[in-house]
């Protein structure tokens, strides 16, 4: 075994074992006629004294050596655009074509230098997972100018690159296909080398410089990896998007019909392609189709956003990962229904992986998406990191949080991307990221009280905006209240359902559970739906507060006008599942069993882990003082949790399984109980280790 092969086989191991690791490997191509060889290095010699290290920054201190065959990179040094780097090389050369293998196993940026001048005057080719960036750019006297630059996160984290410099053009290739070919003539020769900007483990091997270098490539015909989709067709505007498989630039042609149009274009390259189209008027009926190079969609027709005062429509699902059979039914039969938008309510895909986007996700929405916008609550499972995770235990392990997910949709906030509100009709929607209320230990944005966060959703809940509205309804994908999982999602209740109450929201839609679930409590309706596609639930736990469930793939469909929200939920096969209507203030919700309590009762759900609390219902039965507390086997006070006076209805509260010193107490039986003015009731609870 070679001591290159070993070394990369190390790396291969360490990505295995799910470290903060990302693989670029940049090698040289064949070529159909005779380069002559200007220079080579392999390190095979361990050593690398010809060449010149350069640190940019002052106080960091870089660290070059040689290993194993390669020249690496360990220091983690970088502040603005600089870092480090290495040249070797003769400044003479001109017109040349540099190759060379590079691995990394960090995230951040590393560059191929060429015709390099002096440390304030080359060419730069890099690239950064962690921000999606790779780019080609110059510096001329300090100072960095982008010549092209591309938003993306390449799959799998490998390319077969190579850099060809002629005269005035500059040619970049990875995998065999062209990225840059841009002509300037800043520099007309110089050597060769590589940066490091923050990236903490990078690796240099086997490089050469040809005086001629006929690229062999394999032609790809273009082609839309991803045909045409819409985001955000809110008040005058809409935003399409789309994807090719080679760089292109992007331009929409749109219209209120296919001879009269206009144009919006931009000549940057990308594979994800991104324009908003303005002016449109309300209810109206346009066409639009895309281009990219040579490559140009069919004419697709959708409506401008509705004025204030129309009814509209709008469909409700989620949870459609892992069976895209079930979502395409789905899908199908809520295209039928002509909604105006679509709100998922996440978990939109299983793995967050790119291909999973496609499978999942676009492909069974491609003919709906074209011509109506989906609007996303973030998903645990959306919550993809670089290296392949599920999900992210840490800070460290998740610097791509939620990447494919931002990169995907247009949002119409675009400077929170995760959670985002809009208006429509006679409506505010807001939409959160609540995933921290379903894993406290990853690294979810904070929802409780005086995060960023929270405090934007109270500024959206008392803004101007919402308090004109007739609707005020929030999505977001960890319910409040569950048939399947009745005691977790302590800080939904703890801190969004107060808040929601404050605001007097009218509705709140979830996902993450997968089947249908209705509840109304404290005046507001809490719906559940799940059911596009995961795995169904089966494990009901306990029916607290749900006043319908059915456990079967469905959607729901929503009609809002200036008098009421009248709802309706069907099966895949469009049977009737549920409906009810809401009507404008003062709301009353038909079809739904508020009997008050009629006796006094304790219903204690256990925890599914010993970091979540216990928490405990009461359903008081008349207006009374009351005193709630917990004791141990032997009938001795342990912990007393409330006392004060409360109107007749039903109220949770919890229990963190600790004592009047605040210690958690140890594995055992003990009682609950509580004492009203004419009753008293206990319920066992059992506490484990």
């Amino acid at each position: 075994m070679s001591r290159k092969f070993f070394l990369f086989s190390i790396m291969v191991t360490l990505i295995l074992a799910g470290i903060n690791t990302c693989a670029i490997w940049i090698d040289h191509h064949r070529t159909t006629a005779e380069p002559k060889l200007l220079w080579h290095e392999d390190f095979e010699d361990a050593d690398f004294s010809d060449w010149v290290i350069h640190d940019d920054v002052e106080d960091e201190i870089s660290n070059w050596f040689v290993d194993q065959g390669y020249l690496i990179q360990t220091s983690n040094i970088g502040k603005g655009k600089l870092g480090t780097h290495a040249v070797a090389g003769e400044t003479e050369w001109t017109d040349y074509t540099l190759s060379a293998n590079v691995v990394s196993t960090d995230d951040d940026y590393i560059g191929v230098l060429f015709r390099y001048q002096d440390p304030q005057n080359y060419y730069r080719f890099s690239l950064s997972s962690q921000v999606s960036k790779i780019r080609l750019e110059k510096r001329i006297n300090g100072e960095f100018h982008t010549l092209g630059h591309i938003e993306e996160m390449w799959p799998e984290c490998r390319f077969n690159i190579s850099i060809d410099v002629r005269g005035d053009s500059i040619k970049v290739y990875l995998d065999g296909q062209i990225y840059f070919a841009i002509a300037d003539t800043s520099f007309d020769h110089g050597n060769v080398g590589f940066s490091s900007y923050h990236n903490d483990a990078s690796f240099l091997d086997d490089i050469s410089v040809y005086d001629k270098f006929e690229i062999k490539h394999d032609e790809q015909a273009l082609q839309f990896d991803r045909k045409p989709y819409l985001q955000n067709v809110l008040g005058d505007s809409a935003v399409v998007m789309w994807r090719t498989n080679l760089v292109q630039n992007s331009q929409v042609e749109f219209g209120l019909s296919v001879t009269e149009t206009q144009v919006v274009s931009s000549q940057n390259l990308a594979f994800n392609h991104e324009l908003t189209l303005t002016g449109l008027q309300a209810g109206a009926q346009y066409f639009y189709r895309v281009t990219s190079g040579t490559l140009m969609s069919d004419w697709v027709q959708f409506q401008a956003a509705k004025s204030a005062s129309e009814p509209f429509r709008f469909a409700l699902y989620g949870d459609n990962r892992t069976n895209f059979l079930r979502h395409q039914e789905i899908v199908a039969s809520i295209t039928e229904e002509a909604p105006d938008f679509v709100i998922n309510s996440g978990d939109v895909v299983n793995s967050g992986l790119r291909p999973d986007w496609d499978t999942e996700y676009f492909n069974p929405l491609q003919d709906l998406i074209s011509s109506t916008p989906v609007y996303v609550a973030l998903g645990n499972h959306e919550n993809n990191t670089l290296y392949g995770q599920k999900y992210a235990d840490s800070p460290e392990q998740n610097p791509a949080y939620s990447r494919y997910f931002k990169e995907y949709f247009s949002f119409p906030e675009n400077e929170h991307e995760v959670y985002y509100s809009f208006t429509y009709g006679n409506t505010f929607f807001i939409f959160i990221d609540n995933n921290l209320a379903a894993y406290s230990e990853r690294d979810f944005p904070d929802i409780t009280p005086g995060s960023a966060q929270f405090r934007w959703l109270e500024e959206q809940l008392k803004s101007p905006e919402a308090q004109a509205a007739e609707r005020l309804l929030v999505a977001g994908h960890i319910p409040i209240f569950s048939a399947v999982y009745p005691v977790d999602y302590i800080l939904n209740r703890e801190y969004l359902w107060p808040l929601f109450k404050k605001y007097d929201v009218d509705m709140y839609f979830s996902g993450h559970i997968h089947d249908y679930e209705r509840a109304y409590v404290d005046g507001i309706t809490h719906i559940v739906s799940g059911g596009g596609g995961g795995p169904q639930n089966t494990n009901v736990r306990n029916i607290v507060d749900i006043r319908k469930r059915k456990n079967n793939y469905h959607y729901c469909i929503i009609d809002v006008d200036s008098s009421e929200l009248s709802f309706t939920v069907r099966d895949k096969d469009q049977n009737i599942m549920d409906e009810f209507v809401i009507n404008k203030h003062p709301r009353k919700l038909s079809n739904v069993d508020m009997t008050p309590p009629e006796v006094l009762m304790l219903t204690v759900n256990p925890a599914r882990s010993q970091k979540v609390p216990l928490m405990i219902r009461l359903d008081l039965p008349s207006e009374s003082d009351y005193d709630i507390s917990i004791h141990n086997s032997q009938g001795k006070l342990i912990k007393s949790l409330i006392d004060g006076h409360a109107q007749q209805g039903r109220y949770w509260l919890h229990w963190k399984k600790d004592d009047l010193d605040g210690i958690l107490v140890p594995a055992g039986t003990y009682t609950c109980q509580v004492k009203t003015t004419s009753a008293t009731a206990q319920i066992d609870i059992e506490v484990q280790n």
